[in-house]
């Protein structure tokens, strides 16, 4: 299970990866054609999460997983554009990616689990943020890079805290 879940995140990081860097370079010359190579790349990434990571109906949860990015990420843009906070918009590709994948990612019906999960997505948000803070380039480098691989780092400390409690 822990090999096709990181075979998962691995796959998806990439995706979702070359989507974002692609987004970032046709953006400036048509915005909607940025955010429409995202979406698409996005939801490529949840599908291949969910597929990867051995769910018990992959195309349902990638479907779902892909709505949940999406959703979260309109979301999230259109509050940014009504209060106008910037960070609110540069938090919102990291936020997606990391409650598509934390949808997608198998096994995905235990509540506590899913509760690490957005714990360590809220993490990889706040990380996301500073790295902005100190440099605009490095954010949109490590953007994509960090929120699937946190929720790897949360299932395998959810596990292990599982498997400690178990043997007491």
């Amino acid at each position: 299970m822990t090999q096709g879940r990181w075979l998962a995140i691995s796959v998806g990081t990439l995706t979702v990866a070359l989507a974002f860097w692609f987004a970032v370079l046709a953006v400036p010359s048509d915005r909607f054609t940025g955010v429409a190579i995202f979406g698409v790349g996005l939801s490529f990434a949840m599908y291949a999460v969910a597929g990867f990571s051995r769910a018990d109906d992959p195309m349902d949860t990638g479907f779902l997983a892909a709505i949940t990015a999406l959703g979260t990420g309109a979301a999230l843009a259109a509050f940014a554009q009504v209060t106008g906070a910037g960070w609110v918009l540069a938090a919102a590709p990291v936020a997606a990616i990391g409650a598509g994948g934390a949808r997608a990612l198998a096994p995905t019906g235990d509540t506590n689990r899913n509760l690490a999960r957005f714990a360590a997505m809220a993490a990889a948000v706040g990380i996301v943020l500073f790295v902005l803070g100190v440099d605009v380039t490095a954010y949109g480098l490590i953007a994509p890079l960090v929120p699937l691989p946190a929720l790897g780092v949360a299932d395998r400390l959810y596990d292990r805290g599982s498997e400690i409690v178990a043997e007491k």
